[in-house]
């Protein structure tokens, strides 16, 4: 059910209006719907419905009409009236009331990354105005509730003619100006707008007419003179100065992967998928392997970037080989946090409900099975548009299939040509023969770039004859594979021929990486030293096999990565790969107790493909304790909050076996259930650990059992169980991770009353950290130093404390300590007086925060933040107080960490 306030009130699901009784009995229901989840009492309730003096039966007949909406709403679940505090609250998701979706949309405008996109979003904000607001409520209840929403909407009017104006649109507003002007004579920006329009359109004597009428209304009516912008602007005007013509149209800021090379041979495509982009929502690139979908694609989103309010995001799914990932790598393309306390589903659910972004899911051939993820997505985000890339069809109910052809033949020469004269071949290229090779290759982009990349060797006859001799090796290939893949692997095949065969070894070497390698690590699964594999890639790198992706990595295509890996027997390979990501993560394990812990985190995100391949060949193989030891290493995936993918290996890995560090990790990324019982999986888990006599699983699973000790206040079994592992760690020489240990046994001292003790080993663990030059432990120790100051109310020396935190922590993910200090933020905002920072931080937090499970943020952490809120919107009053909320929630998490830190 949906709840309209802008004009009468009134509600309705799907199309159908439901039926609220009576105006008196709407009335109460429109004034719990503006202060939807805040509890509002009786006496304000009879205040509101009759100001001009209510009837001795007045609580009455509120109580009688709460009981007969309650009969209305019994039938939505989700939206209910509750006695609370002598009075009602209505409990509803906010953006269910018109209201709250228009500020929101309001907010989001403001962000906007482009005036065409904060256009589309201000006018469906706009448009859900149906009326005034509460129309059928008595004016003096209009002017006590809805005034602020009433300055919004002008605000807004006013906003989206600005943008109007930058777009050049001087013209087209010049009607709706004058009217809005006739309608609000002294409001000054309107005024000026009308001006600019006036003198932009070649009539600048009205616009100074309109100037000097302005000047006398406001000194008749009002006393006061012009402001110094319309006075500025008169001036401007009188001049002709040229400032005032209209500034060029601003490139957008470059939010797709730019492209080295230009397009060829696509344009009347482009302009198909565009179009069809705009009809439906689903619409899937299909075609073989090399014909150029991701190109064509990501073309394609360029020019329909400003078409979506919340613009591009590209999701290379070409690295992600399990279906059940698909759903958590588009939250992470999409800045959604990975956390724990409420599925993630209902996490994306939340983020996309009101947003309009276009999703590129790139390469979903190998993932089909994902397509019903796919398609509860497409219906849990109405204003979502999906373009994929597949090689097969993803067969999902409202999908547009639009086949992807090879290339004309003047294109594909076209094509050859610019590439073979990139790659230094001679300038006479005889037209003829290379239009014989681009049919060789039935006309395939990638097929002829492969091609054109081989004229620096041999000459374009001699490549025809060597295509013909690859021809003749496959055909008798497989018969149902389709005739272009064909032509495309007899390409690669023909590529592959060209190599020596230590070149070949390393294609087949590189092939079993997934998501890129690093030289070294292609030296270690190749077993060859550094400067041979330095020299062998360099290579396949002329051959355009693979692709250089930053300074140190390299990645292959994925067209030529499959045809390796059906070159023969790679078991050798895959096992050597396996045991280079266990020496990698033994490596990992240590760099990020070092001093580099940054440069750790990013080499551990750029692996996190190949630890998944490796994770999952060791659990085909029924190697349960290797793929527990990739897994065992909480920094990547809980400090990084990767929560419900480590629940995803750790339920496998447990299934049929008995480890004790993965049984711990997995019972916190559970907290969201019972407590109790998770605290006896933690207990299993240190019991099992004791008996394997593994000091790094011990350690592991002591911290975790301590962390849970916290959630359930359990505060001197915490401190014990940190203090035994200090002991261990200290034996381990873990320096970082103990001094985390150490900052956390400290606030156990705390919550037991010991704070001097605390304060003290917190400051000598500062500078400690700070001379060790490792980052994570010192982010955690200057928060808790913080918390101590808050409880002090020194709130001037811990806001810059927790910024310093919050600026360590973001770079490694480290969420729920994120959440807890920009929940800090928000309250100190709110104390040192600066309620529209803390209501703005405030609607940013909120959301994330509701991602933990209650027990992960305490009771006294949650009053905090809930009364500097109230504080904030005390001050704010309830129209702009809700306002900068909204604009908070709009936010992303890189928009929420930028504001915190700004």
């Amino acid at each position: 059910m949906e709840l309209r306030l802008l004009g009468a009130v009134s509600a309705h699901v799907g199309g159908d209006v439901v039926a609220l009784g009576p105006r008196q009995q709407r009335l109460v229901l429109g004034l719990l719907a503006w202060e939807v989840n805040r509890p509002v009492a009786v006496e304000r309730l009879v205040d509101l419905v009759w100001p001009e003096g209510p009837p001795r039966s007045a609580p009455h007949a509120v109580k009688v009409a709460v009981s007969n909406l309650r009969a209305i709403l019994a039938d939505d679940g989700d939206m209910t009236i509750a006695t609370e505090s002598a009075g009602y609250v209505l409990r509803a998701d906010p953006m269910r009331i018109d209201a709250n979706r228009f500020l929101d949309g309001v907010a989001r405008a403001r962000l906007a990354p482009n005036d065409v996109a904060k256009l589309g979003l201000l006018d469906r904000a706009l448009e859900l105005w149906r009326g005034p607001a509460l129309a059928e409520a008595a004016q003096e209840t209009r002017e006590r509730l809805c005034g602020g929403l009433e300055e919004t909407r002008l605000v807004a009017i006013e906003d989206r003619v600005d943008a109007r104006l930058r777009l050049g649109q001087h013209n087209e507003v010049l009607g709706e100006l004058t009217t809005l002007v006739e309608d609000h004579p002294t409001r000054e920006r309107l005024v000026g707008q009308l001006m600019l329009a006036l003198h932009r359109a070649g009539q600048s004597t009205k616009a100074l007419e309109l100037a000097r009428k302005t000047r006398a209304r406001l000194a008749d009516e009002l006393g006061i003179d012009p402001g110094a912008e319309l006075q500025r602007l008169e001036v401007a005007v009188l001049r002709n100065d040229p400032t005032l013509d209209p500034l060029p149209p601003r490139e957008p800021e470059e939010a797709l992967p730019a492209h080295r090379t230009r397009l060829i041979g696509r344009d009347r495509d482009v302009a198909d998928v565009v179009e069809r982009v705009g009809k439906t929502r689903l619409v899937t690139l299909t075609g073989p392997g090399g014909v150029g979908k991701t190109r064509l694609a990501l073309a394609a989103a360029r020019e329909l970037e400003t078409s979506f309010a919340d613009g591009v995001t590209v999701v290379p799914l070409a690295p992600v080989r399990d279906p059940s990932l698909v759903l958590p790598t588009i939250a992470t393309s999409l800045a959604i946090k990975d956390l724990t306390g409420v599925s993630l589903r209902t996490t994306v659910q939340t983020y996309l409900r009101d947003r309009n972004p276009l999703l590129l899911l790139d390469n979903l051939e190998h993932l089909l099975d994902a397509g019903p993820d796919i398609s509860w997505l497409l219906d849990a985000a109405p204003r979502l548009t999906v373009l994929a890339t597949s090689r097969a069809p993803l067969r999902l109910g409202g999908e547009q299939l639009r086949p992807v052809q090879s290339l004309d033949r003047h294109a594909a020469v076209e094509l050859f040509t610019e590439r073979a004269q990139q790659a230094g071949a001679a300038d006479d290229l005889d037209a003829e023969t290379v239009d014989a090779i681009c049919e060789r290759v039935d006309r395939l982009p990638l097929a002829i770039e492969l091609a054109a990349a081989r004229t620096r060797l041999l000459s374009p006859k001699a490549l025809l004859e060597q295509l013909s001799y690859s021809h003749d090796l496959l055909a008798d290939g497989a018969r149902d594979l389709p005739a272009r893949h064909q032509a495309l692997s007899a390409t690669i095949a023909w590529s592959y021929d060209l190599l020596t065969a230590d070149e070949q070894a390393m294609l087949r070497a590189t092939s079993v990486f997934a998501g890129g390698w690093t030289a070294p690590a292609a030296a270690e699964v190749a077993d060859l030293d550094l400067t041979t594999t330095l020299r062998l890639l360099g290579a396949l790198l002329d051959a355009s096999l693979i692709v250089r992706d930053g300074d140190h990595r390299f990645t292959i295509l994925e067209t030529v990565r499959g045809f390796a890996l059906a070159t023969g027997n790679l078991d050798q390979l895959r096992e050597r790969h396996a045991a280079y990501v266990e020496g990698f993560m033994r490596q990992a394990r240590y760099g990020v107790d070092g001093s580099d812990q940054r440069a750790w985190f990013v080499r551990l995100t750029a692996e996190q493909d190949n630890l998944r391949v490796a994770m999952r060949r060791l659990l085909d193989r029924g190697q349960f304790t290797r793929c527990a030891a990739i897994l065992d290493f909480h920094p990547l995936w809980l400090v990084g909050g990767s929560f419900r993918e480590y629940q995803q290996w750790a339920r496998e890995i447990l299934a049929d076996s008995d480890q004790a560090g993965v049984l711990a990790h997995y019972a916190y990324t559970v907290t969201g259930r019972d407590l109790a019982e998770v605290a006896r999986l933690t207990d299993d888990a240190v019991a099992r650990a004791r008996l394997g006599g593994d000091p790094e699983v011990l350690a592991s699973a002591l911290c975790r059992r301590a962390h849970i000790g916290i959630w359930s206040e359990d505060y001197a079994l915490s401190h014990a169980t940190f203090t035994e592992a200090e002991t261990v760690l200290r034996h381990l020489d873990w320096p970082s991770t103990h001094g985390g240990v150490r900052a956390l046994r400290a606030n156990m001292d705390f919550q037991l009353g010991r704070r001097e003790q605390a304060e003290r080993e917190l400051i000598a663990l500062e500078a400690e950290r700070r001379r060790a030059g490792a980052p994570w432990d010192l982010g955690v120790i200057l928060f808790w130093r913080a918390v101590i100051l808050t409880w002090r109310a020194e709130w001037a020396a811990a806001e810059p404390m927790i910024r310093e935190a919050v600026m360590i922590l973001e770079p490694v993910g480290a969420p729920l300590i994120m959440v807890h200090g920009l929940i800090y933020l928000t309250a100190i905002a709110a104390r040192r007086r600066d309620p529209a920072r803390a209501a703005r931080l405030g609607g940013a937090v909120a959301p994330l925060a509701d991602q933990f499970s209650p027990g992960m943020i305490s009771r006294s952490v949650t009053r905090m933040f809930t009364s500097g809120l109230a504080t904030a919107r005390d001050a704010l009053g309830a129209q702009s107080y809700d306002t900068l909320f909204a604009e908070g929630r709009a936010m992303n998490w890189r928009q929420t960490v930028e504001l915190a830190l700004s």
